[in-house]
């Protein structure tokens, strides 16, 4: 349960590194290091998807097993809201 309390809090770095992206693909870039651009494109873009959909699937089987999670009720929900969010980002 530990690793899933890791996963959600790494998951939670991930989409807030989404938001800047969606934020620097709208905006003027006010990044100038090409470097911590790639981190956070492939971090924002791509890893975040990746473990919202593996820590997402994680906590549904957990409910459908009535398991109790450790994880804060504030995490698990801001998680999955903005798994929605991306969701519907990629595919609209």
């Amino acid at each position: 349960m530990r690793f899933l309390l890791f996963l959600h809090r790494a998951t939670f770095i991930c989409y807030i590194l989404f938001l800047l992206c969606i934020v620097i693909l709208y905006t003027k870039n006010f990044i100038s290091s090409r470097d911590l651009q790639s981190y956070i494109i492939i971090l924002g873009f791509v890893v975040s998807i990746v473990l919202g959909f593996i820590v997402n699937l994680w906590e549904a089987v957990l409910l459908l097993n009535r398991k109790h999670s450790i994880v804060p009720v504030w995490l698990r929900t801001f998680n999955f809201i903005l798994f929605i969010a991306q969701v519907i980002y990629y595919f609209a």
